[in-house]
């Protein structure tokens, strides 16, 4: 499999990261599974810095991160791990993450922001993805529907996953 195509290239193991140093990667090559944060920058310590933020807000559906698409979502990166986890709608997702379903349930509806969709994406009945949501609203304190609230669970659910990340 190849990745880079004609350009140069280093690769290493670091801990439980493989790490490409390239100028180009061919995203549609990647393994199923393999999780990637590319970094821009003209400097390869700075694009290394962020090929590692943007891992970081890597997902199982969303496996590729661009740090240029971030933007402001960043920030988030350089919160200190202690104010995270203090915070109280991180708690409350941490208090979920118990259950795969209900988090897998909320980061679909957070990345879609449809009932509808998420349901489709989920394999479920909306009605079925309705009640989910009502059971996760209610354990999150935060009202899903408006959009304030989708906001605050899709902070505290990125907030989270950075987490020891």
């Amino acid at each position: 499999m190849c990745l880079v195509r004609a350009r140069p290239v280093k690769a290493a193991p670091l801990a439980d990261v493989g790490v490409i140093l390239a100028t180009t990667v061919d995203r549609s090559r990647l393994p199923e599974g393999v999780r990637a944060g590319i970094g821009a920058a003209e400097s390869p310590d700075r694009s290394w810095r962020q090929a590692r933020t943007a891992l970081r807000f890597t997902t199982p559906r969303r496996p590729v991160v661009h740090y240029d698409g971030l933007r402001a979502l960043a920030l988030l990166a350089q919160v200190p791990q202690d104010t995270v986890r203090d915070n109280a709608d991180v708690a409350a997702i941490a208090r979920i993450a118990g259950n795969p379903e209900d988090l897998e349930t909320l980061d679909t509806y957070c990345t879609t922001g449809s009932l509808r969709r998420a349901a489709d994406l989920l394999h479920l009945h909306h009605s079925s993805v309705a009640r989910r949501l009502e059971q996760i609203a209610k354990a999150l304190d935060i009202e899903l529907t408006e959009p304030t609230g989708l906001l605050r669970a899709r902070l505290a659910l990125t907030a989270w996953r950075l987490l020891d990340g």
